[in-house]
């Protein structure tokens, strides 16, 4: 097999990092999988080769693994020998569902939700002009 190459960056998405019921080694963990998810979608790192890099034990590892495909951020998809069950080989994809559902929305809803800039910008704009109108009522001109 070839060797594993991690991305120079790794992502980690808001509903994985205020998720409270991982562990933060299991958002770590969830990092390192986005880096080395390749450019079919996938990673196919093995739990010898997590043990290693985090210098922890296999249970670790699967209890981190369990984690994040418990709350549905990670899908383990295992390829087993039909004759004695043993597995061939693991894959693990990573499930954006937040950020997928993102990619559908019309770019004006974005402005939608975020609508503190326009708030800041209508009240500051509504006190330049209470402030123009103060300053001309206090400064009449002579016609």
């Amino acid at each position: 097999m070839n060797k594993i190459e991690p991305s120079y960056y790794s992502i980690l998405p808001a509903p994985v990092r205020y998720d409270k019921r991982l562990t933060p080694n299991a958002k770590i963990l969830y990092a390192e999988i986005t880096s080395l998810t390749n450019q079919l979608g996938f990673c196919y790192a093995t739990n010898r080769y997590f043990e290693k890099l985090y210098k922890v034990s296999t249970q670790s590892i699967n209890f981190w693994l369990k984690e994040l495909e418990k709350y549905g951020y990670i899908k383990r998809h295992l390829y087993k020998d039909e004759g004695t069950k043993e597995i061939l080989n693991r894959y693990i994809t990573i499930f954006e569902k937040p950020i997928q559902e993102n990619f559908n929305r019309p770019i004006q809803d974005f402005f939608k939700d975020n609508n503190k800039y326009e708030i800041i910008n209508s009240n500051n704009s509504k006190k330049k002009n209470l402030k123009k109108e103060k300053s001309i009522n206090a400064n009449p001109r002579k016609s």
